[in-house]
């Protein structure tokens, strides 16, 4: 649990309803949620359900998506500068002892049943834009009440209720292998994302560059 930073305020209430109204509004941004593996036996489910809208904040081509993705990535920052004032070894140990909030995140809305139902944690070595080698944290913000929902994590023998206006933060490894819990009955609606080691600046010099 001490590794499991939870903030709520109500700046992220607003924000939270600033995504629901966004998210509901710009269907033309929305696609299928990337499915993380697929289960090997016939006719399975992908492990991961959702309808999502992928995020930039640094990215001006789109001025109602680069407002909503500003104000969230703000807050983000602000629950970072607090999370590591509580915990300042994490940056100490850090390669360049910095870290940053990643500018691309994604918003997620599972339907009824729907849901990331396979236990994961968000550090890879895949070659994604976003730098996943380079995670050491992640981040979820829930936008709306859903009972009995939210994220279970496997060792902390913990869940995280999904809460309107809540926003946590957590390791990216395998220390914290975590899923989503599953609601049959309502929707819901998360933004999430990550913080990675380095520097901003050198990072978006290099999505530059890619």
């Amino acid at each position: 649990m001490e590794l499991i930073g939870q903030y709520r305020n109500s700046g992220f209430e607003a924000v939270a309803d600033g995504v629901i109204s966004f998210f509901d509004r710009r269907k033309d941004l929305q696609t299928n949620g990337i499915t993380f593996g697929t289960n090997t036996s016939l006719n399975s489910e992908p492990y991961k359900v959702s309808t999502d809208i992928s995020l930039v904040s640094i990215d001006r081509s789109d001025p109602e998506a680069f407002a909503i993705s500003e104000v969230i990535y703000r807050g983000v920052n602000a629950a970072l500068k607090k999370y590591l004032e509580d915990r300042p070894l994490i940056k100490e140990c850090c390669p360049e002892q910095s870290l940053f909030v990643n500018p691309i995140f994604n918003l997620q809305r599972y339907a009824p049943g729907e849901g990331f139902k396979k236990w994961h944690c968000d550090w890879t070595i895949s070659n994604e834009t976003t730098e996943p080698v380079n995670r050491v944290l992640a981040w979820i913000l829930y936008c709306n009440n859903v009972s009995s929902s939210g994220t279970e994590f496997r060792w902390q023998n913990h869940h995280e209720e999904a809460e309107r206006g809540k926003l946590i933060i957590f390791p990216a490894g395998i220390s914290h292998i975590h899923r989503g819990r599953i609601s049959n009955d309502d929707e819901k609606t998360i933004v999430t994302g990550w913080i990675n080691a380095g520097n901003l600046e050198n990072y978006i010099s290099r999505l530059a560059n890619s």
